[in-house]
């Protein structure tokens, strides 16, 4: 008789282990979901992007009027080996052309719904990873919207990407 009981209980302490085993992972998972960062993959802003990408810039390399577009100078500020025939930078003019664009279509303020917007460009090469531009404007704590996208860098890639936050 005593035999059973002590098994009872056994069984028990096991059910009720197992119970609380299944309650903390079913806590933990939701909690895992809630902290997620919130940015949400955009069609819309990945052919900005695209578009942007080929606009014509201002800087020409080898001769006028050869201007390069911005995918074309984003590159040639990844490699910093030429100046554009104006004398500036290919980096200072890709972070100029950008920022004007990114203002004229996304103004961001307190007062609009576009509160902030991050833009990257990242050249990327097996393990190795490089900054190329980083444009932050704005407040960018709350939800948002983006898009990457890659350029062929030979050997490897330029990762462009775009957040706007709201």
């Amino acid at each position: 008789m005593r035999e059973k009981k002590a098994q009872e209980e056994i069984v028990g302490f096991i059910a009720i282990v197992l119970i609380i085993s299944i309650v903390l992972v079913i806590f933990l998972a939701i909690m895992l979901r809630n902290n997620s960062p919130e940015l949400k993959e955009s069609k819309e802003i990945y052919q900005f992007l695209d578009s942007s990408f080929h606009y014509t810039t201002s800087c020409a390399i080898s001769y006028e009027p050869n201007y390069l577009t911005l995918s074309e100078l984003i590159e040639e500020c990844k490699e910093g080996l030429s100046t554009c025939l104006n004398e500036q930078d290919p980096c200072a003019n890709a972070q100029k052309t950008i920022k004007s664009i990114l203002e004229a279509s996304f103004p961001a303020s307190q007062n609009n719904a576009i509160k902030g917007y991050e833009f990257n460009s990242i050249y990327t090469l097996s393990e190795e990873k490089k900054d190329i531009l980083n444009i932050k404007e704005g407040n960018c704590s709350r939800s948002s919207k983006g898009a990457e996208i890659l350029t062929s860098s030979t050997p490897g890639t330029i990762s462009s990407s775009l957040k706007l936050c709201y």
